[in-house]
């Protein structure tokens, strides 16, 4: 071959060699592209974790110094801290004894049910007991039928600006008969309804599933459908499925910031073979098809469009600790964008290789009139439906029950020969179909149509939604603009979120405030919250008094003061040297438990004692003389590996611990060291003998 190379004509050399060079660019080049938008920085930021220790407390007054404030701010940011400790810290001691909250929350591992964190983690110093607060008795509307009160065990009564995303219509006009409904037909102590028995046979075809997946497909628009219990679950399921019908193309095109649920293969920190693109821009339409035969589907969380381009959606947005000023796309542009995306998707299969274009409709669906996305964003021009090939459902669609769902085109789901008798299906769940989930659709998809038990126009009841909250934001971002506070409102349907004008490093304790002013926040400390269609206007009213009043007496106890440049530099030194000290104690402190626990179980062995001893003593007898004095480097190292392995044989055959030992390692290490030193000696010194 090398022969038959040499002989070839210098022209056709250079061809061949031309070739292997652009393959090797091309490869080189396609793995550091995808590298550079692969979740890196999330895993760099994951693998700081094990080292951000945030060691002793420091003190209220040293938190709230962090940014080096003038000593008239710290005044009034004590004054402040004052203020919500009389509103959210005081506790009736008679009542305290009787709460239940502390006990239930010290068995629970989740810790959003206590509702414990507000600030961000660098504040949480200035967190408040919450004995009484977070522990919900009762939960109904308040006397005008408006707007959810949640009463806590310490017998107040609060507005409730929570985090419910899944029940968007009114309780007693849309949920309480649906529920009724559900409650009928799943109920066993009658012989009227034989169908509730067959929650007793599941994974098995059965009217109820029948009639649900005609409802889901008249619904998508879709050929098939797939039952998940959660919307993380059927993200990662329709991943699953599509891959199959690929051919098993590696890679997940995913948009920057974009959630998708927590679950294992689809987080940020968990998702093998996801590429991170820029929404709206022309360079990842081009990437999508220059790597066609890698892909095998592009998914959109259309709430983007709510939360601002390549910014964190809810409920992604967990951490407030500067300005948070987000221009939301248009709906129009956005339109544009999705339009340009599922052409990009449409031309890739059809004349390349199969790409999916999945629209993760789980916090999306069920919030406007249109119901879906492929619905609402139409073309401005041709007013023409998304067509995506995937579309995901979250819990919304069972009315809050446990039912997700994946419903796809012909040949995107699960789709491949199945002759391939090792290529099987990769998703299963005993429940995924659960008949209680599949009936509860049932009645809340009969009930949109408006041929099931609710009496009103669901979709004119969200069309009403829509106007009342757009109307707030409007109403309250006029009031808090002239109140002169740097805080503002956003909202989507009835999902809002807050904007922080200010580069201030404690706007967090804005939900603090909001706390204090009586409203029962849900257990997203940023600020996050949804409405239901219950809401009146004297609700809205209530809700605009209290969120001016918190801004308001917020701003007065300084919290809303921006860090400085200087300040900025201060606070990041003084928190590597924190950090770096903090680490290095733990480390210390690791090795110091390390050495105990190696001393008590291993050196103070009888055994090891006696191996140890006689080990050093032939290291020092004949191992070093016949290194240093006679200059045998190669008897000196064989005396070395007897010697230490009379010192190890104590450990191999006494030792029953699962882990080795950190000074266990560092003998091993010495050992290798001794053994270089002895070889080097031997090659440097060749003279004869003394």
């Amino acid at each position: 071959m090398i022969a038959q190379m040499t002989n070839m004509e210098p022209t056709t050399l250079l061809i061949w060699a031309f070739i292997a060079l652009s393959l090797a660019i091309k490869f080189a080049w396609e793995k550091i592209e995808l590298f550079l938008h692969s979740n890196f920085k999330y895993r760099v930021i994951d693998s700081l974790s094990f080292y951000v220790y945030y060691g002793d407390d420091n003190g209220i007054d040293a938190s709230l110094k962090l940014d080096s404030p003038s000593p008239h701010i710290l005044k009034r940011r004590m004054e402040g801290q004052n203020y919500l400790e009389s509103k959210l810290a005081a506790v009736d001691a008679t009542k305290a004894s009787t709460f239940r909250g502390p006990k239930c929350a010290s068995s629970l591992v989740d810790c959003r049910f206590a509702l414990a964190k507000v600030c961000m983690p660098l504040l949480r110093e200035l967190e408040f007991p919450n004995a009484g607060r977070n522990f919900v008795s009762e939960v109904c509307n308040n006397e005008s039928d408006g707007m959810l009160m949640v009463t806590t065990e310490d017998g107040v009564s609060r507005p409730f600006v929570g985090n419910d995303a899944v029940h968007t219509f009114g309780v007693k006009t849309f949920y309480a008969p649906v529920q009724t409904e559900i409650n009928r037909r799943m109920a066993l102590d009658g012989n009227d309804n034989k169908d509730s028995m067959l929650r007793f046979c599941p994974i098995s075809m059965n009217s109820e599933l029948d009639k649900n997946v005609s409802l889901v497909k008249k619904l998508t628009g879709m050929d098939k459908v797939r039952y998940s219990l959660s919307g993380s679950e059927a993200v990662d399921a329709a991943l699953k499925d599509i891959k199959a019908s690929c051919n098993q193309k590696p890679l997940i095109v995913r948009f920057k910031s974009a959630y998708h649920g927590h679950v294992s293969g689809i987080n940020v920190l968990d998702c093998a073979g996801h590429v991170f693109l820029p929404e709206c821009s022309q360079k990842s339409l081009d990437f999508i098809e220059r790597y066609h035969y890698r892909i095998a589907a592009v998914i959109v969380n259309p709430m983007q469009h709510f939360t601002g381009i390549n910014k964190p959606s809810p409920p992604g947005e967990k951490v407030t600790y500067s300005s948070r000023i987000r221009s939301a796309v248009s709906r129009e542009d956005y339109s544009r964008w999705l339009h340009s995306l599922q052409e990009k998707c449409n031309y890739c299969t059809k004349y390349l290789t199969k790409v999916a274009m999945v629209m993760d409709d789980i916090y999306f669906a069920f919030r406007t009139p249109e119901l879906l996305s492929s619905k609402y964003f139409l073309h401005p021009e041709t007013k023409a439906q998304l067509q995506p090939d995937v579309i995901i459902l979250g819990k919304a669609l069972a009315a809050g029950y446990p039912l997700s769902a994946v419903a796809g085109k012909e040949g995107f789901l699960n789709s491949y020969d199945k002759k391939f008798l090792l290529q099987v299906n990769k998703t299963v769940g005993t429940l995924a179909g659960w008949h209680g989930g599949i009936v509860a659709s049932n009645v809340f998809l009969e009930a949109l149509e408006g041929t099931g038990c609710v009496k009103i126009s669901a979709k004119e009841q969200l069309r009403l939604l829509m106007n009342k909250c757009n109307a707030f934001a409007l109403s309250l971002n006029a009031k808090l603009a002239a109140a002169g506070v740097p805080v503002r409102i956003r909202n989507f349907s009835n999902t809002f979120s807050i904007d922080y004008l200010n580069k201030s490093l404690y706007n967090s304790r804005y939900p603090q405030y909001l706390l204090a002013e009586g409203i029962f926040l849900g257990n997203y400390s940023t600020g996050k919250f949804n409405l239901n269609a219950d809401v009146s206007d004297a609700d809205f009213q209530l809700l605009e008094k209290k969120f001016v009043a918190a801004a308001s007496k917020m701003q007065q106890d300084g919290y809303f003061e921006p860090m400085t440049s200087s300040a900025k530099v201060k606070l990041y030194s003084s928190l590597a040297a924190r950090f770096t000290k903090n680490y290095a104690k733990l480390f210390y402190d690791q090795i110091m438990k390390d050495k105990h626990i190696d001393i008590e179980v291993s050196h103070n062995h009888p055994v090891n004692k006696f191996g140890h001893f006689w080990s050093s003593v032939g290291m020092i007898v004949f191992a070093y003389p016949l290194i240093f004095w006679y200059e045998e480097p190669v008897k000196g190292c064989c005396w070395f590996f007897i010697t230490h392995v009379i010192r190890q044989s104590g450990h191999f055959f006494y030792e029953h611990q699962v882990s080795i030992s950190l000074s266990c390692l560092v003998e091993k290490l010495l050992l290798l060291s001794d053994a270089y030193t002895c070889l080097l000696s031997m090659s440097m010194r060749k003279g004869p003998r003394h």
